[in-house]
């Protein structure tokens, strides 16, 4: 991470592609994190999930980058956009919804990250954790991320009807 708080996008194009680490831009700091491996399963198995509950005119996307206000740059596991969000290089406009597996970032990068969504005015996100397992949906109200479901299992109506069991999207990729 870059303590100034001074990184620019420029800084993170520069950073290696190819470590087997995420790279991102929060709030003028690099965020590393490993890319999905041992849980990569969640955004593989829920990936389909979410693709067959998406809204008319949007569509779910895996791994792929997110630009928001600000010159920052997320790669959440999966989201939810509209089609007129999409751009050349990866998404640029509002996202429904953010899905993300906790991977062991600390807790300082999992708030610069919440409050960028916040500062985005991302309507939903979601935390997996396959170790626990547990899943949290949020609702953002009134600027802050709001718990509508929780549990190992969840149901949900919003933003869109969906239902997954938390231990069942994370076995390994490979796993029926």
């Amino acid at each position: 991470n870059s303590p100034s708080g001074s990184a620019t996008l420029a800084d993170l194009e520069a950073m290696p592609g190819n470590d087997g680490n995420r790279y991102e831009l929060i709030d003028g700091h690099i965020i590393v994190s490993p890319w999905p491996a041992h849980y990569g399963g969640v955004s593989f198995h829920l990936g389909p999930i979410l693709a067959h509950a998406v809204p008319p005119g949007h569509a779910s996307y895996r791994l792929c980058r997110l630009d928001l206000p600000g010159e920052q740059r997320v790669i959440p596991d999966l989201m939810v956009a509209p089609h007129t969000s999409v751009g050349d290089r990866g998404v640029n406009g509002p996202v429904l919804l953010l899905v993300e597996v906790l991977s062991g970032l600390s807790d300082e990068d999992m708030a610069r990250k919440r409050a960028a969504y916040i500062a985005a005015e991302v309507p939903a996100y979601w935390l997996i954790d396959p170790e626990k397992p547990l899943a949290t949906c949020m609702r953002l109200e009134n600027g802050e991320y709001v718990t509508y479901a929780e549990g190992p299992a969840v149901e949900v109506d919003w933003p869109l009807t969906a239902s997954f069991d938390v231990a069942t999207v994370a076995r390994p990729q490979g796993a029926t």
